[in-house]
């Protein structure tokens, strides 16, 4: 019984760490469900249609030392400008 419950824990973890790598298409969910899921992973690639990208964090502290949390809006089924988040930007004075 124990072998069994360590077992299916096991694959859970593998299985919930597998689709945190995932890039989800912000533009086939709600807007709800892009914050939604931002909050739950505290952070998500999307595809934002034409092949671009975008890193969505839940918190600005998820960033590095030397960047700030700034808003970022992307597109989603139901909304051509969704808050989903924050980007990571480098805050002025910590560039090159």
């Amino acid at each position: 019984m124990r072998r069994a419950f360590f077992l299916s824990t096991a694959l859970i973890l593998a299985a919930s760490s597998a689709s945190a790598d995932e890039v989800a298409n912000s533009t086939t969910m709600s807007c709800a469900a892009v914050a939604a899921l931002v909050q739950q992973r505290g952070q998500v690639v999307f595809e934002t249609g034409g092949g671009d990208l975008s890193r969505v964090v839940a918190n600005p502290s998820l960033c590095s030392a030397s960047d700030g949390g700034a808003p970022i809006w992307i597109p989603s089924q139901d909304q051509s400008q969704c808050l989903a988040g924050y980007r990571c930007v480098e805050r002025e004075g910590h560039g090159n």
